[in-house]
């Protein structure tokens, strides 16, 4: 994640968002990149507000009365981003949809990479918050769910590689994260083997299975050959595993490495209009035992307006 320029977050006062914003912070200093903190004043909550002085307090004025609320809340970020070491980033408070606010901010920045909390106010144990996902699935950017009390640098990171185009990708961006934290990269793909679970399908000997394997190590090496010179300083360790479900590998593998971050591809439907997860991905976002960094294929836009 180096060459940064410009990194949006979002927060919602939630632990994990104070967790996000130190971290995004951390790697804003990386970079040298703005910081753009936003806190979006929900406005079903606002509607609500406005319902309730109407008929509570209409001296003081519904819009009075939430103009207030926005400044109340504004002063609490920048209390919160004042805690958070080698920050001055642009704070900014407003009312809208969250979901839509990030996503225009993301836009109108041209942010390189998106901050939340995986979780705001929702249980952590049911896996990430809906507007996270949300928010993985439309931002047109590399999105990062910090997971709590992650915010110290990474020790170990995970790269999912599944020969897609967007594997390229995500090798570069956990390249990056390995190189600045002087992590150990897990370069890491799980494979399913064909002749697991069908009675069918003839056992291979044991030569074959070794040769299979030596075939998906040497097409691992071959997508590294365009990071060899970036590689040389970094500790890597290539690992393949055999899961029947790639998504139950990987979320193992990271939970027996420690991992701190698992970074994975996202897909584009025809037409790079929109994000579909996957199964695999859905299920490393929502179950993931770290945080994740969620790569975006080449040229994907959202329209959200």
């Amino acid at each position: 994640m180096d060459c940064l320029k410009n990194i949006v977050v979002g927060v919602d006062f939630s632990y994990f968002s104070r967790c996000a914003l130190k971290q995004a912070a951390r790697i804003a200093a990386w970079n040298q990149a703005k910081m753009h903190v936003l806190h979006v004043v929900d406005t079903s909550v606002v509607n609500h507000l406005k319902e309730f002085w109407e008929c509570r307090r209409p001296l003081i004025g519904s819009e009075k009365a939430v103009e207030q609320i926005r400044e109340s809340a504004q002063e609490q970020l920048e209390d919160a981003v004042g805690t958070v070491e080698n920050a001055s980033p642009h704070v900014d408070t407003m009312t809208g949809t969250p979901f839509i606010e990030l996503l225009r901010r993301v836009r109108d920045n041209s942010a390189d990479l998106l901050v939340l909390g995986s979780n705001g106010s929702s249980d952590p144990s049911k896996g990430a918050g809906v507007l996270a996902t949300k928010c993985v699935r439309k931002a047109a950017t590399k999105v990062l769910l910090v997971r709590a009390d992650h915010v110290e640098p990474y020790k170990n990171v995970v790269a999912c590689i599944d020969f897609s185009e967007t594997s390229h990708r995500v090798i570069e961006q956990a390249i990056r994260v390995a190189q600045q934290d002087e992590a150990t990269l897990h370069l890491l793909h799980v494979v399913s083997a064909p002749w697991e679970g069908a009675s069918y399908v003839p056992q291979p000997s044991a030569e074959d299975q070794r040769s299979h394997s030596d075939a998906l190590t040497d097409r691992i090496k071959l997508a590294l050959e365009p990071f060899e010179n970036e590689m040389h300083a970094l500790k890597v360790e290539t690992n393949i595993v055999e899961n029947a479900r790639e998504s139950d590998g990987i979320i193992k593998f990271a939970g027996d490495t420690s991992a701190d971050l698992v970074v994975v591809g996202t897909r584009g439907r025809t037409g790079m209009r929109a994000i579909l997860l996957g199964t695999v991905a859905e299920r490393i976002v929502r179950e993931s035992p770290c945080s994740v960094l969620a790569v975006k294929p080449d040229g994907f836009k959202y329209d959200f307006e």
